[in-house]
C-alpha cells in the first residue's frame, strides 16, 4: 500500500504545481516523506526547480530559517557535500531513533559517481496551521558522509 501510494504521490508531483501537493501530502507518514524527498534527489536533474521546491517544502520552519531564502537552499544542494547525493541511483535506509515526535533515519546512498554516502535525516511532527493537523517535517540533516561498503 505505501508503494502504492508513493507511486500515487510522485506522479501527483510530476504532474501538477509542487507546491499544492507538499500541502496535500504533509499528512504522510515520516518514512513516505523520506521517500518523496529522496525521489526528488534521485530525479533532481529532471527538473531541478521541483526538486528544491519538494525538498524545501518539506523542511521545518527552522530549518528554512537557517538554510534559507530558498535561493541560497538550493544553492546548498547543488555545492559540495550535499552536491553528492543529486541525482543519486539508489538509496536505503533504517530508523535510528524514533518516539511520537520524532524520528532519526539512517541514508545510505549509492551516488551517480558509484560512491558510497551515509546521511542522518531526521524529522519532527509538528503542526502544520494550513493543514490543521500535525506533519512530518525535516529539523535535520548531516552533511553526506563518504564510506566504502554498499546499500
Amino acid at each position: 500500500m505505501v508503494k502504492k501510494t508513493l507511486l500515487v504521490l510522485l506522479f501527483l508531483v510530476s504532474c501538477t504545481g509542487s507546491e499544492t501537493v507538499i500541502e496535500e501530502t504533509k499528512s504522510l507518514n515520516s518514512e513516505e516523506v523520506l521517500n518523496v524527498i529522496f525521489e526528488s534527489y534521485k530525479n533532481f536533474s529532471d527538473n531541478p526547480e521541483k526538486a528544491v521546491d519538494v525538498i524545501w517544502g518539506f523542511a521545518h520552519e527552522d530549518n528554512k530559517e537557517i538554510t534559507g531564502p530558498k535561493e541560497r537552499f538550493a544553492q546548498m544542494l547543488v555545492s559540495e557535500p550535499y552536491d553528492s547525493i543529486v541525482d543519486l541511483k539508489e538509496y536505503s535506509y533504517e530508523v535510528t531513533y524514533e518516539n511520537e515526535t520524532n524520528v532519526h533515519y539512517e541514508v545510505k546512498v549509492l551516488a551517480k559517481t558509484n560512491n558510497y554516502f551515509v546521511i542522518t535525516w531526521v524529522f519532527e511532527k509538528t503542526d502544520c496551521p494550513e493543514l490543521k493537523q500535525q506533519c512530518w517535517l525535516t529539523i535535520a540533516v548531516t552533511a553526506p558522509e563518504y564510506f566504502q561498503s554498499g546499500i
